[in-house]
């Protein structure tokens, strides 16, 4: 039986390193072998091209496979999924405990330094509760400029700042940074099935700036879309945090439709085994 070949992971943003270097277009790279389109989703989403054009475009460029190729499932890219895992899930404790496996050091990637820096930023906020030490990381993300092409990265820790800055209760800079992510956000692909859950917490991230802010009428905006996008779809991700942010600013807003939401967002907390935020909001119910 042949031996199944190990997955590989194309590292994007070498491949726009090498390309520059030669000095050739998107266009000239992909002559004769492929289509620009597909030497451009190789340099924005690390889209693996079949083995054949891989080849070709290696001794194109001039420059070993090893160069712009790695297994997908090393060690670090292992860890980094679990910690993306894990922060999604808002389990940060577990999340820092996972990410110190890894050393800044080590990445050679921009892109994993970037997600690196946006767990480090995360971490801080929720985790250590140190907004200072969170908006340095978030800005890490952002370093030198947020680049011309639409960064699901660089929206998440734009968010991430506007929530820091929040929590300092630094409104208008939190104002500034809501209006620079949404900005970018303006016109993203996010409907396609591998980016939902990333939607779902912008949705998320977006409402909770807004609570901070005191900006109840613009909780319940973000929240009933990210409740919409996640109902068509059939998910439960933070299905339970968007109920209760919804239950939260209907009760500041002395809205009795309050009572409902709390019992919905506290059903769906059982659901997804969320016994903090069920403990949160059965205290909170009991003043709705």
């Amino acid at each position: 039986m042949r031996k199944e070949q190990p997955a590989l992971r194309i590292l994007g943003d070498r491949v726009r390193h090498y390309r520059k270097l030669k000095g050739m277009s998107q266009a000239e790279l992909a002559n004769g072998i492929c289509t620009q389109a597909t030497i451009s989703l190789i340099e924005k989403r690390n889209k693996v091209p079949s083995m054949n054009i891989l080849v070709r475009l290696v001794d194109r460029l001039g420059v070993a496979m090893t160069d712009i190729v790695v297994e997908n499932r090393d060690k670090t890219q292992l860890i980094l999924a679990k910690v993306e895992k894990l922060v999604r899930h808002s389990d940060f404790v577990e999340a820092r405990q996972a990410l110190n496996g890894i050393s800044i050091d080590k990445l050679a990637v921009a892109d994993d330094k970037k997600r690196y820096y946006y767990f480090k930023g995360m971490i801080e906020l929720f985790a250590e509760q140190a907004p200072d030490e969170a908006i340095y990381y978030f800005g890490r993300v952002l370093n030198p400029l947020v680049s011309r092409e639409r960064d699901l990265l660089a929206i998440m820790a734009t968010l991430g700042l506007g929530l820091a800055y929040a929590e300092k209760g630094a409104q208008d800079r939190a104002r500034v940074y809501i209006d620079q992510a949404l900005g970018l956000l303006n016109g993203m692909p996010l409907r396609e099935a591998k980016y939902l859950d990333v939607e779902l917490t912008i949705y998320w991230h977006t409402a909770r700036i807004y609570y901070e802010l005191g900006d109840y009428k613009d909780v319940l905006k973000h929240v009933s879309e990210g409740i919409s996008v996640a109902v068509s779809h059939d998910s439960l991700f933070l299905l339970d945090e968007l109920y209760a942010l919804r239950a939260f600013a209907l009760q500041a807003l002395g809205d009795q439709q309050a009572a409902g939401a709390y019992e919905i967002a506290k059903a769906l907390a059982q659901v997804n085994q969320s016994q903090t935020l069920f403990d949160q909001l059965t205290k909170a119910s009991a003043s709705a």
